[in-house]
């Protein structure tokens, strides 16, 4: 007999996961599962793929080979699955999708319920974190992220600009009074996204162009989750540069005002789409990426589409 694709998805998840246990939670299958799939898969070739030592396990040689084969045919045979189901119309299987929380919450699930409901065989499990998570690991199809990228071994799509501004509470306002300039900013208390440091950077860019300017300033509060900063903001701590699709219903309620400083803005951050230069993407994958940048596009509160950067 052949091996199954089962077989074949348990061996790459062990090797990518390091045990049988882990491999389970990811294919979201009994441990039990996972085991009789990889016995089948070592019979069916005659041979042992795994060195076992206690619950680690270590690909033999032939274990190795099998994985490099099977990463290269897994996803091929996921692709006619999904090209002869798109011939109907309908898209079906898992999407593992990571994104920062307030994005997440704000805008991304929304869009992702509009998803499913016009595909009813597609799953999606969304993990919501302002943390960075790693791509290259196989546990998400695709992540959301908003600022710069780093990590040149991923492809990337840039969804959309994200507009931002500089926000405080009224309180905050009467008692220290709001900057009109770029160097009264540093006789002020500011708080500061996702920096481990003392001191974080605000760039500006001029309303009538030219260069930009970065301004390094110290932070009296770092958090690395956008819903801390914008309490923080609001219970009267000091400035916080905030994305506007997160600070807009403060401002809106009255609980936060924005500070407008002569000739200059903030420079935009970009939300991306990221995910791993391995294989061709799924069709589904790139489906509801495409969802997701048609319907920003169209959005009034802060976004504006760009282009692809791979």
């Amino acid at each position: 007999m052949k091996p199954t694709v089962l077989e074949l998805e348990a061996m790459v998840r062990i090797v990518d996961c390091g045990s049988i246990t882990a491999a389970a939670a990811r294919l979201r299958v009994p441990k039990s599962v996972v085991s009789k799939r990889l016995a089948a898969l070592e019979a069916k070739l005659g041979a042992s793929l795994f060195r076992r030592a206690g619950r680690s396990m270590t690909p033999t040689d032939a274990g190795l080979h099998t994985y490099e084969r099977a990463v290269l045919l897994l996803p091929q045979f996921d692709a006619l699955v999904e090209e002869v189901a798109a011939q109907s119309g309908d898209l079906r299987g898992l999407i593992q999708v990571a994104a920062p929380l307030s994005f997440g919450n704000r805008h991304l699930s929304a869009l992702i319920v509009d998803f499913m409901q016009r595909h009813p065989a597609i799953e999606v499990r969304l993990d919501l974190d302002d943390r960075h998570v790693d791509i290259a690991s196989g546990r998400y199809d695709v992540a959301f992220r908003i600022g710069r990228l780093e990590d040149s071994a991923l492809r990337a799509k840039r969804i959309a600009s994200s507009r931002r501004g500089i926000f405080c509470s009224p309180e905050y306002a009467s008692a220290h009074g709001v900057p009109t300039t770029i160097e009264a900013l540093e006789s002020h208390s500011c708080l500061g996204y996702d920096n481990a440091s003392s001191r974080h950077i605000w760039r500006f860019e001029p309303e009538a162009g030219g260069a930009q300017r970065a301004l390094s300033l110290p932070a009296r509060f770092i958090t690395n989750s956008g819903e801390a900063l914008l309490d923080a903001a609001v219970a009267g701590l000091g400035l916080a540069a905030l994305p506007r699709f997160i600070a807009v219903d403060m401002r809106i309620g009255g609980r936060l005002i924005e500070v407008e400083l002569d000739g200059w803005t903030m420079v935009p951050d970009t939300i991306y789409a990221i995910y791993a230069e391995t294989f061709r993407l799924p069709l589904r994958v790139r489906s509801l990426i495409d969802h997701v940048s048609d319907a920003l596009r169209d959005e009034d509160a802060g976004y504006g589409t760009t282009q692809d950067r791979n």
